[in-house]
């Protein structure tokens, strides 16, 4: 590069893409990880991190060769895999993006009513915190573009507060109990965890298209977002007993769907960790809520423009929204499960499985460790999609039995 040009904004870029991995999944990983154990879940995230950083570091590589403003995931799938990729990939969008914003809106809805004294109907919320946030992404891009720095800043703030008050009642023994049979349960959503991939043509882009800073961002982005995981795993699974019938145990939240802000919540009795889990949750999650809504409503756009000849905005709008308000509105305990079938389907196959095929494809007969990388990351991927799917049609269950039951 010419030392004339601008220094590229590393540090910068790299918290774009911490910020992506700091949302939902962060609220949902304690409790789907946590079933089996603080060591199992440790392995787990760590295997789930290594593909999806790989995965990134493949995407990253050939974006950057393009070195084009316009070329983006769904030409990423297009150019490097067959007519059946791309619609593969295109199917996995939509369960991706659909399945997020039914767990966001199901999970604030959650955080919301446990949050305050007087119980509302879960449709209320729902619906209110919909249309609020659902205009911001039609009529409110400005506001959120200028505000984005205060949001990020005040998601980091309540996130110390969470692990300081957090770890008043955290005792290392607990992290010795261990069922590696609950394994597979917290590996969907660990995917969801480091799923930052959809914005790294932006990362290519603000970089220049510098292969070696692209890769750099990627990594001190994801690698921060590593080690945020397992801090709050490592605290949540201290304080918080695996299982039992105990109202504030992991297993207890698991039966009733909840971020695992929630049972810390009653069990520490702290205002400090309330109010910051609160704000961390719900600015978290509607920042997320926002980015995922504005490219899923792009997505659909695209899609009507391609195969309707039309791009009507109340048309887009509506097939963009209405399907996920309508599936939390039926079943609004359903963020854990929705997690589940984005980070196990959606996410698995667009972000380990195909760039795990584009891979081996790439080093095949050139780069020995890469071709064998490239397969590793293609079977496990579609171990833990298979794994998803049957569990969610209730051919494969490892759940705990429930109490009672």
């Amino acid at each position: 590069m010419d030392s004339s040009q601008k220094k590229l904004p590393l540090i910068s870029v790299s918290f774009l893409v911490l910020g992506n991995c700091l949302g939902v999944g962060v609220l949902a990983l304690p409790v789907k990880s946590g079933l089996c154990g603080f060591f199992p879940a440790l392995l787990g995230i760590v295997l789930v991190w290594a593909m999806m950083l790989t995965s990134a570091f493949v995407i990253g590589y050939k974006i950057n060769m393009q070195k084009s403003s316009t070329f983006d995931i769904p030409s990423f799938y297009a150019q490097e895999t067959n007519q059946l990729g791309k619609w593969v990939a295109i199917a996995c969008n939509l369960i991706l993006l659909y399945g997020v914003l039914v767990a966001y809106l199901s999970g604030m809805t959650t955080i919301i009513n446990n949050l305050i004294p007087a119980k509302l109907s879960d449709s209320l919320v729902t619906t209110v915190y919909f249309l609020l946030t659902t205009a911001l992404i039609l009529f409110g891009s400005a506001i959120m573009r200028k505000g984005n720095m205060f949001i990020v800043i005040a998601v980091w703030i309540s996130f110390v507060f969470l692990i300081i008050y957090g770890a008043q009642d955290f005792e290392l023994s607990k992290l010795g109990s261990a069922d590696w049979g609950f394994f597979p349960i917290g590996i969907p959503v660990a995917v969801s965890a480091f799923h930052f991939h959809n914005i790294i043509p932006t990362v290519s882009r603000s970089l220049n298209h510098d292969v070696r800073a692209t890769r750099k961002a990627i990594f001190i982005g994801v690698g921060l977002g590593l080690v945020i995981n397992l801090v709050w795993v490592l605290i949540v699974l201290g304080t918080l007993h695996r299982m039992g019938l105990d109202p504030n145990s992991i297993e207890e939240a698991y039966w009733h769907d909840l971020p695992a802000t929630i049972p810390m919540d009653r069990l520490l009795h702290s205002r400090v960790f309330e109010i910051s889990g609160f704000v961390f949750a719900f600015l978290a999650v509607t920042a997320s809520y926002i980015a995922n809504g504005t490219g899923l409503f792009g997505f659909i756009r695209d899609m009507t423009d391609t195969y309707l000849n039309t791009q009507n905005k109340v048309l887009v709008a509506a097939l963009s929204f209405l399907p996920p308000l309508a599936v939390t509105l039926i079943y609004p305990d359903i963020f854990l499960s929705a997690l589940d079938v984005v980070g196990g389907i959606g996410e698995t196959v667009l972000f380990i499985i195909l760039p795990g095929y584009i891979l081996f494809k790439m080093c095949r007969g050139r780069y020995y460790w890469g071709y064998v990388l490239g397969w590793i990351m293609f079977l496990l991927g579609l171990m833990i999609a298979a794994y998803a799917l049957l569990d969610k049609i209730g051919i494969v269950d490892l759940a705990p039995v429930m109490p009672g039951a």
